[in-house]
Parts: C-alpha cells; sequence; structure tokens
C-alpha cells in the first residue's frame, strides 16, 4: 500500500503537466473578434482626436470673424474681402458648369428686368456684373455694355458706333494690347463673376474700320 502511494505521488507531476497541455487553447474566432475590437477602438481615437482638431480650427476661424468685424465694424475678414472674393471666383470657374448662350438670350439680361442678373460678354467670355447695377443697369454710365458683347467699343472708344464683338479690321497687336487688358480685368475681378461663353451669330458681324483717332480705354480701367 505504501508502494502505491509512492507511486502515485510520482504519476502526480506528470499527470499534472498532462492536465496542463490538455487545456484547451483560446479559439481564433475569438481572438479574430477580440483584434477587430481593438482595431475599432483605435479607429474611434484617431476619428475624435480629427474632430477635436476640426472644431478648434472652426472655434479660431469664429473667433476671428467676430473680432475682425468689431474692430473694424464692415468687414469678417480684416479688411480683405476684395482678395477673398478674388479668390474665391477663381475656384469658382474651376468647378461651375459654364453657360452657352446666345445674343438674343444675352440681351435678356441687360438689367431692364430687375429679377435677372446683369450679364455683360467681352470677347466672347460673359460675366455676371450685378453687383455694379448701378453703372451698368439702366441709367449707368456703362448700361450700353449689359446684354452685349461689346470688344470692338474696349478697342476703339466707340460706344456708340462699336458695340458688336467683331474686331476685324483692326490691328492684331492692338486688339491683343486693348481687349487682353480688359478681358484680364473681368476675369481676376473680386465682384465680377464668370458665367460662360457667347454663341456668335455671325450675321450680326459689323465689319469697318477703326475710326480715326479713337481715345485709348486702358486708362479708364478702374472706372468699369
Amino acid at each position: 500500500m505504501v508502494q502505491t502511494r509512492k507511486q502515485a505521488r510520482e504519476a502526480t507531476p506528470d499527470s499534472a503537466a498532462a492536465s496542463d497541455n490538455s487545456t484547451p487553447s483560446p479559439s481564433p474566432r475569438k481572438s479574430k473578434s477580440k483584434s477587430k475590437a481593438k482595431l475599432i477602438e483605435e479607429e474611434d481615437q484617431v476619428s475624435f482626436g480629427v474632430i477635436d482638431f476640426l472644431r478648434i480650427v472652426l472655434g479660431v476661424v469664429v473667433f476671428s470673424c467676430a473680432l475682425s468685424y468689431f474692430i473694424i465694424g464692415d468687414s469678417y475678414v480684416w479688411g480683405q474681402d476684395k482678395f477673398f472674393r478674388k479668390q474665391w471666383n477663381g475656384v469658382r470657374r474651376v468647378f461651375v458648369k459654364p453657360i452657352y448662350m446666345d445674343e438674343a438670350t444675352l440681351r435678356l439680361y441687360n438689367g431692364t428686368d430687375e429679377t435677372l442678373p446683369i450679364y455683360l460678354s467681352i470677347n466672347c467670355t460673359i460675366y455676371d456684373v450685378t453687383e455694379g447695377r448701378a453703372k451698368y443697369g439702366p441709367g449707368g454710365g456703362y448700361s450700353f455694355f449689359a446684354g452685349r458683347d461689346a470688344s470692338r467699343a474696349y478697342i476703339t472708344g466707340d460706344f456708340k458706333n462699336d458695340l458688336t464683338w467683331d474686331v476685324s479690321g483692326i490691328d492684331e497687336d492692338r486688339v491683343k494690347r486693348a481687349l487682353g487688358h480688359w478681358a484680364n480685368f473681368f476675369k481676376n475681378h473680386e465682384i465680377y463673376t464668370f458665367v460662360g461663353y457667347l454663341i456668335k451669330d455671325p450675321n450680326n458681324a459689323k465689319k469697318k474700320e477703326p475710326i480715326e483717332g479713337a481715345k485709348d480705354t486702358e486708362n479708364k480701367r478702374d472706372e468699369l
């Protein structure tokens, strides 16, 4: 009997080892579940950090705008309204789909109908000049530009007889210089915005030589 107990004691370590080896290992499915849960937790932490950052940025922007308006009184961007409008117009031109308009349709946008914006075209590119209604609307000093393409008049300075897009008969260098000058003026303007393009009607061409002694219109840039 003593021998039997001794054998039992000697067998105990081996039995324990066998028992340890027989302990079931974690299921691969459970391991995957834990890994997935940990990954989701990490993603939530990252997302939370990004949201916090955006909140801080938004708070700074709002505070800056409020402070600017409090100090300056009429600007939320520290007096840089024209600069930001110009940048916005550039971005808008890239993403906004241009409108293609014939001459008859363009004439409807001459300012006589106050429910419609005021458009003008230069070098067959249409711009919205509604913000300049005092100048381009009925009775304004430049109302003759509204609702049409008067590219020739921008070159010759004849705002009575040359209100047409047809620039034939004018020296090419003069066309590039004068018309390019005004085209860039409207393209880069901080208030007037790009609309689209004019579809020319060849039947409306008025081919003639420029008036002798026509005044240079480049010097009147700021007035427009």
